[in-house]
């Protein structure tokens, strides 16, 4: 199992996250203050963090730009009232995901494991990489990445380089909130301004077309209003 660091000024969703985490088997370290979390970082070397988006001493936002200076380890926000535009920014400047207050310990637990397995960590899972077994199969839909093919119910299905591009990028963060800005560096490039959203936009709702996914029922693209998309295909064997 892992070690995880939780920095939270509210001692309640402190206790409940170590009992919560401990009960299966991960070893849980605390932080109150965002200082003593970047300490605890540095000393301790958690296999992933666990932080409050408001902090008294320091904005959750900084404390991912200071991290993400010198570290990869996973890190999950825990977001009570914060914005939209909040959980945008810390997102972009590398958090992983976000975790809306309340949360259940089952949520809480699934998501730390899920960011452990993309990580390669102990989450439960064997932190196998795409590259090795790159096909995805789920209600008659299957994706070939190594081989660049779609089939749905057994007919090919022709996707443009874009919407490949984009598929490939949703498939390689399983389960990972994406902002819009994220998807747009990776598919096209950091240089495109917000005009590149509604190509985005676009090109996704083909894309969603194609492999049969409904927008409001969804298998495979979940949209995140006002944050961006979060693939929920299950990951590539």
């Amino acid at each position: 199992m892992a070690k995880v660091l939780a920095v939270d000024d509210e001692a309640q969703i402190l206790t409940a996250v170590g009992r919560g985490l401990s009960r299966v088997g991960h070893e849980v370290v605390v932080a109150r203050t965002a200082q003593d979390g970047l300490d605890a970082v540095a000393a301790g070397s958690p296999e992933l963090v666990l932080l409050d988006l408001r902090l008294p001493d320091l904005d959750g936002i900084e404390v991912v730009r200071r991290l993400r200076g010198w570290t990869q380890v996973p890190i999950l926000l825990l977001s009570g009232e914060g914005s939209d535009k909040a959980k945008v920014a810390a997102l972009d400047a590398g958090a992983d995901d976000f975790i809306d207050k309340p949360f259940s310990m089952e949520e809480l637990r699934a998501r730390v494991g899920a960011a452990l397995r993309r990580a390669g960590g102990n989450g439960n899972g064997d932190g196998r990489s795409m590259t090795q077994e790159p096909a995805l199969e789920r209600d008659g839909v299957r994706i070939d990445l190594a081989r660049h093919e779609v089939t749905v119910n057994g007919d090919l299905v022709r996707l443009t380089p874009t919407e490949w591009r984009l598929l490939e990028v949703l498939i390689a963060h399983p389960g990972r909130l994406l902002t819009y800005a994220q998807v747009i560096g990776e598919v096209w490039s950091a240089q495109h301004g917000d005009e590149s959203r509604d190509s985005l936009r676009a090109h996704l709702r083909s894309l969603r077309r194609k492999l049969g996914d409904d927008a409001n029922d969804p298998r495979f693209v979940r949209t995140e209003p006002g944050v961006g998309y979060r693939w929920i295909g299950g990951e590539a064997t």
